[in-house]
């Protein structure tokens, strides 16, 4: 039997999305009535151009105006696995993933620290800025997909305990810190259930920090393992492999200096190379004209990031 599907994923930072009254991180942080009615059209348009099948989202502090944006574009299924945190009466801090699907989620969990092996290393406590998910989607005429969510922390240099006893150089090697283990801890936890039941597997969202560098990269260093462990690799690689002109397109801007941010990593599974490959990559998208062309009427409440895509084609 053939089966020739197209399946889209896509990775979304939303950028502080939070109903009014309530604020984000201060108190001066709120949105006017007009400003959260751009804010959640633009979203609403954004997301339905993706044309997504699944879809990651990072920076959600409201999580049941998401979902029923999401479900009214279609995603009869939604998961997500954390709170976000309230400082205050009406100041939230912390904003939580969440993953979004055209096709029934079985199930869904937190990606968990692998305690006993950093036991094994003496490493007693050590937790997840923001709780990724783990969640298996039953895509029709594939069967079980494998698919994670995932926001890193940020760049933000962590603060001293006391204001006054503190050393910028510090807080960034402490973030930086932070941001590597996460990634090696997701990494691991995927590698441990791929292992008991190998599957597709996707890894999509902010990794606040390009996949190039020696910290988030990690998540897809090579090392010397078994045909049957789970080896990641960025999409763009994969879609463009052996194009060595074609400029990647930023999603994260500072001021005119740009950076890609946002990936979404593949298994063996989508891998022309790999003799466990069952799906082509067929087109990587970037949505960045807010970015790089804003229309300040369209594009004032939109985010700081822009949305990335990947169709892939199952042929079996």
């Amino acid at each position: 039997m053939l089966i020739d599907r197209k399946l889209i994923f896509a990775t979304a930072n939303l950028f502080n999305f939070i109903e009014p009254p309530y604020a984000f991180y201060d108190f001066e942080n709120i949105y006017s009535r007009e400003q959260w009615k751009k804010k959640c059209r633009w979203t609403r348009k954004t997301i339905e151009s993706l044309d997504a099948d699944i879809i990651a989202i990072q920076e959600i502090f409201s999580i049941d105006c998401v979902k029923h944006m999401l479900y009214k574009l279609g995603y009869l299924y939604f998961v997500h696995v954390d709170q976000a945190y309230v400082e205050s009466d009406y100041i939230y801090s912390h904003p939580i993933v969440a993953l979004a699907s055209k096709y029934p989620i079985l199930h869904a969990h937190p990606v968990t620290v692998p305690r006993d092996l950093l036991e094994g290393y003496g490493i007693q406590q050590l937790d997840f800025s923001r709780k990724p998910i783990c969640a298996v989607v039953d895509v029709p005429d594939i069967g079980q997909v494998a698919v994670y969510a995932c926001h890193l922390k940020s760049q933000r240099e962590t603060q001293a305990i006391q204001s006054d006893k503190r050393h910028s150089l510090v807080g960034q090697w402490l973030s930086s810190q932070q941001r590597g283990w996460e990634a090696v801890m997701i990494r691991i936890a995927m590698e441990e259930t791929y292992s008991k039941n190998p599957m597709p597997t996707v890894l999509m969202g902010d990794l606040n920090q390009p996949i190039t560098s020696d910290v988030v990269g990690l998540l897809t260093k090579p090392i010397d393992i078994g045909s049957h462990k789970l080896v990641l690799q960025d999409s763009w690689d994969i879609v463009n492999r052996g194009l060595v002109d074609i400029q990647r397109p930023a999603t994260h801007y500072h001021f005119s200096s740009g950076k890609v941010l946002d990936y979404i990593l593949f298994s063996q599974e989508f891998q022309p190379e790999s003799p466990f490959s069952m799906a082509d990559i067929i087109e990587y998208h970037t949505i960045d004209t807010h970015l790089i062309n804003p229309n300040f009427e369209h594009d004032d409440q939109s985010s700081d990031h822009a949305f990335v895509s990947v169709t892939v084609q199952f042929v079996l």
